[in-house]
């Protein structure tokens, strides 16, 4: 009998806290999310091989899930502003940190959501991305001159998994990545330039579902 109890108990538990999300239901998701760049700019102008490229950042992140049916979901990623130091890369790498930028990158994606049978809840998402860059700055070497950085569209592709709590309550992983690129537009002997970004983006989060 206690076999059997235990086992009866078990499976209620499992089947309670497994529940598939449904249409209707709104998930809300905050924690740390950091923003890794993998691209480089083309030649700054100040010579052959002079470059720079974007460094890691870090902030608040959150997202929001919005379940259109039991299995397709539109999720919009946003964040407390990004804070990125521009460093010098290639011939000049050793110049250290150029420049700084802020920016916000305002994520929306078409999301499908797998049914899993267990308290994890695997997912993946395709959609488009804008990225506003502000309050640039330039620092070391290129101190003094003007700084700025045309906004961004491109593509974005997630893959994440939230893993039930109790009442409503889930703990959550995310990863992006991003098509970021951007024009520099430096005053002085740099001029203009491309810019690749194009970061993974990873988020850790405590979310709700409503």
């Amino acid at each position: 009998m206690k076999k059997r109890f235990a086992t009866t108990l078990l499976a209620t538990l499992i089947a309670t806290s497994a529940q598939a999300y449904q249409a209707g239901d709104f998930l809300l998701r905050a924690g740390p999310a950091g923003v890794l760049p993998t691209g480089d700019s083309d030649d700054t102008g100040l010579g052959a091989g002079t470059k720079v490229e974007a460094q890691d950042a870090w902030s608040l992140g959150i997202t929001f899930t919005y379940m259109a049916t039991d299995n397709i979901g539109v999720g919009v990623l946003a964040a407390w502003p990004f804070t990125h130091d521009i460093d010098g890369a290639g011939t000049i790498s050793s110049v250290g940190t150029v420049g700084e930028t802020k920016h916000l990158p305002p994520t929306v994606t078409v999301q499908y959501h797998f049914d899993s049978g267990s308290n994890l809840h695997p997912y993946v998402g395709a959609g488009l991305n804008y990225t506003y860059f502000f309050d640039e700055k330039t620092k070391g070497a290129l101190a003094g001159e003007s700084l700025s950085l045309d906004s961004s569209w491109g593509l974005a592709g997630e893959i994440g998994v939230d893993y039930d709590l109790q009442n409503d309550w889930l703990l959550g992983a995310q990863l992006f990545y991003i098509d970021i690129d951007t024009k520099a537009k430096v005053s002085g002997a740099a001029g203009n330039f491309d810019v690749e970004i194009d970061p993974w983006v990873v988020m850790f989060s405590v979310g709700k579902k409503f």
